[in-house]
């Protein structure tokens, strides 16, 4: 087990960040301190080489420009609030709209552009903190964000602990983008998925949710039993049609830290879980990933060229009294946990 962490290179004025690389026998992950961003998570394939599983850019100035959140930690509040405005405590609150009349991953001064504070504990965490101030964008309170990331045999866990000094809301995830066959290789549409999620968040035209949730039984959705991501992403349903593939919060049986997702790379072998404390996974097929810049080692991103599993809380959940509660008080941080864990599929 190793913890580094090194210089990066600095934004566009002149911030300096950092990477911080953890490794042991089996994978090495490399997090810059700009958005608490995977930029690279290296794991073996049946060779015993070493795979690139996220897609991400060479340097700062490319994840300034990155208009998709490749690799980054999103908040205050991951997903969509749906007319840029939420209720809390008989006060309405108005926050950025950056996607038509609706704010997307908490409009533009989010965790996502922040240059965070890096350190570690013992060789095996890096504990990742930054500050967004009341009033950000809109959102009320203080807030303070840990991210802490870690390796457990073949798991990269994230651990995020958001306090306030005032009410708010919070909803945080990481926005890879996974391509088990390799970052550059192309569409992921051969990626076998499977989702322990019986059912589905209904969304209007604008992608949000209009708070009926839909059983996937017998409908496209429905990846209860493991298929491949294309199978079915062209079919003639809606929900599919309306998002040009999957883009949708779906609904996550149980609770705590419990097994979510198997997705796995038929070229390489590698087979990823995907474990979580939170109540919903976005599946998003990156419909809409365009390269806004040069991407790492050259390679050039398109439509469908990796799958997204964001575990979050549910999109516009504070104008929805019925879904789980996303309020942050002072004296009730948000917490929640991501595990990642790698192996090679069954032949």
């Amino acid at each position: 087990m190793s913890i580094q962490i090194k210089d990066f290179g600095k934004t566009t004025a002149g911030q300096p960040v950092k990477v911080g690389i953890l490794a042991n026998d089996t994978i090495e992950v490399h997090i810059l301190s700009y958005g608490a961003t995977i930029q690279q998570l290296l794991v073996p394939d049946r060779k015993g080489s070493k795979v690139d599983v996220v897609l991400g850019y060479p340097t700062v100035q490319d994840y300034e420009l990155n208009t998709c959140f490749l690799g980054a930690v999103v908040g205050r509040y991951a997903n969509r609030i749906g007319g840029s405005k939420f209720t809390l405590y008989e006060e309405e609150y108005h926050v950025t709209p950056n996607e038509g009349k609706n704010c997307l991953h908490s409009g533009l001064h989010g965790f996502d552009k922040t240059v965070f504070d890096m350190g570690f504990e013992g060789d095996d965490t890096l504990v990742l903190t930054a500050a967004s101030p009341d009033g950000t964008d809109g959102f009320p309170g203080n807030a303070e964000l840990e991210v802490r990331y870690s390796l457990a045999g073949a798991g990269l866990m994230i651990q995020y602990t958001l306090t306030t000094d005032a009410p708010t809301v919070a909803n945080i995830t990481n926005h890879s983008y996974f391509n088990l066959n390799g970052h550059a290789s192309g569409s992921v549409l051969g990626h076998r998925l499977s989702l322990a999620a019986p059912a589905y968040l209904e969304t209007d035209a604008g992608s949000i949710p209009t708070g009926r949730k839909i059983a996937v039984a017998g409908t496209p959705m429905d990846f209860t039993e493991e298929k491949t991501i294309g199978r079915d992403i062209n079919a003639d349903y809606p929900a599919l049609k309306q998002c040009s593939g999957y883009d949708h919060c779906y609904v996550i049986a149980d609770s705590g830290l419990r097994h979510t997702a198997w997705l796995t790379g038929p070229e390489t072998g590698i087979r990823m879980e995907t474990l979580t404390t939170q109540p919903g996974v976005q599946l998003y097929t990156s419909n809409f990933l365009k390269s806004a810049t040069a991407c790492k080692d050259g390679a050039s991103y398109g439509q469908y060229s990796a799958v997204c599993l964001e575990t979050q809380d549910f999109p516009d959940a504070p104008n929805h009294p019925d879904f789980p509660d996303t309020t942050v008080l002072p004296d009730r941080p948000y917490s929640a946990t991501t595990l990642y864990r790698f192996d090679l599929a069954p032949l």
